[in-house]
């Protein structure tokens, strides 16, 4: 009798204190969205709501195991949080007022996927998204310190931005938003995001590119669809029209606009007798704020090879002397104007001088590896073309010997001397030359082109 008491005791203190710890853990939750918020206001903490399926999710209840009843748990989350559970019971009954509850706040957070965790400040502003890892209460408690600093930096960012103007207030704005991930920032922070993008309307920061290139993009693809419908169905005046309203009302970057207007001297070249309006259009083109010394540099080039092209040859290279000797007072390399310069006097057999035009653009090439390759292949061809064969496979032989330079750009020198020297009828030799090319690559993907690349060569030159 005596042992049965002593049992039924012990079962009685076990049972206590079972249902004793699990009351203490309940105890933290609560299923009140209006308190807890009062009680986080009140109290200046943020609020974890959890959405879970308590009685039929596996995910949820390792959850609560791993988690949610490990005391070390709420001795360090409950001093920076209040925690609100939603509980999508499934085999147990739920209150209609309860099932409502349930449903209104996971519609609110998208919330269509359990367990998922939602880190909210005390005006219900997201800042992290979560679900169940393994790793227990050190890597979730891990988690919620590491996303609670996201949030303390947007605070602190937001704080200041409040006192800044222009820039400053755009580059505060964005360091607010950026640690948070984009389907956070892009859904409820969209108001910021809308202000970042006026701010830097033109772009001169790319926060505009960062944030809203997908709406740019979407929006210049409608506009880009529409113009060339236009085209096609209509005249190149009605487009050129059309695409001249959309400039004059959309707010594009400079990157954007010069793209549009891209399309527009396409259009403008089908007019008759375009070539004033082509170079007028050009020029506006060039002159346009924001645009990288390249772009204004593969402009003028631009402009000049169609000069050529409408036998406006002696002009086109006055514009183009105009525009080195322009370029060199503002500090502008001139790369792809000294280029062209060589490829033009190429053309019409001054090979000598084009040399000294590919020689200063080498110079101005050094620090650009596919430009200085294309460069010197212009000076090998200018050589050899003017019966300097031995220089002409120097300059080449030179290039390819450079291992600062990508391994692909040397084994295509290689390869163009080996084209130089099969049309001078050096046909074994010109076979070691590609074979060297073949050695220099490393990657299997790019050594299997240049293999491509020499069959065809030996197919042509070896019969």
């Amino acid at each position: 009798m005596a042992s049965r008491l002593s049992f039924l005791a012990l079962l009685s203190i076990s049972f206590f204190f079972t249902n004793h710890w699990v009351a203490a853990e309940e105890s933290q939750w609560s299923d009140n969205p209006k308190e807890s918020i009062a009680a986080a206001k009140k109290d200046k903490k943020d609020i974890l709501l959890l959405f879970t399926g308590s009685d039929w999710c596996p995910p949820c209840k390792k959850l609560e195991q791993e988690v949610f009843a490990d005391e070390d748990f709420y001795a360090e989350a409950e001093g920076h949080f209040v925690f609100v559970k939603f509980d999508f019971l499934k085999n147990s009954p739920l209150r209609d007022e309860v099932k409502k509850k349930n449903e209104e706040w996971s519609s609110k957070f998208g919330v269509d996927s359990f367990p998922t965790i939602v880190l909210v400040d005390p005006e219900l502003k997201p800042y992290a998204f979560a679900g169940y890892e393994e790793g227990g209460a050190e890597n979730f408690l891990g988690m919620l310190e590491e996303s609670r600093q996201i949030r303390i930096t947007r605070d602190e960012k937001m704080t200041a931005a409040a006192k800044a103007q222009g820039d400053d207030r755009a580059k505060l704005l964005d360091e607010a938003l950026t640690a948070m991930p984009r389907e956070i920032s892009d859904v409820y922070y969209a108001e910021i995001i809308e202000e970042i993008v006026k701010l830097d309307e033109d772009d001169d920061l790319g926060l505009r590119t960062k944030w809203n290139e997908a709406k740019d993009t979407e929006l210049r693809k409608s506009i880009l669809t529409d113009v060339m419908m236009v085209a096609r169905l209509d005249s190149p005046e009605r487009a050129i029209q059309m695409i001249d309203e959309i400039l004059g009302s959309v707010k594009f970057t400079t990157k954007q606009r010069i793209e549009i207007m891209q399309i527009k001297l396409n259009l403008v070249r089908k007019l008759d007798n375009p070539a004033k309006k082509v170079d007028a259009l050009l020029d506006e083109m060039i002159a346009m704020e924001g645009l990288g010394d390249a772009t204004v540099e593969r402009l003028i080039v631009k402009k000049i090879y169609l000069m050529v092209g409408s036998k406006r040859r002696d002009e086109a290279m006055k514009v183009l002397d105009a525009a080195i000797a322009e370029g060199r007072t503002k500090g502008r390399a001139g790369v792809y104007l000294l280029a062209c310069k060589g490829e033009l006097l190429d053309s019409v057999e001054k090979f000598d001088q084009a040399v000294e035009a590919f020689d200063l653009a080498i110079a101005a090439a050094k620090n650009t590896p596919d430009v200085l390759a294309e460069v010197v292949s212009g000076k090998a061809d200018s050589l050899y073309a003017a019966g300097k064969e031995a220089n002409s496979l120097q300059v080449l032989d030179t290039f390819a010997d450079d291992t600062d330079m990508p391994a692909d750009l040397r084994a295509e020198a290689l390869l163009h001397k080996s084209m130089l020297m099969r049309e001078s009828g050096k046909q074994r030799t010109a076979r070691l030359v590609e074979n060297r090319a073949i050695e220099i690559i490393e990657s299997t993907k790019e050594r299997t082109e240049i293999q491509s690349v020499v069959e065809r060569l030996r197919k042509k030159y070896d019969k």
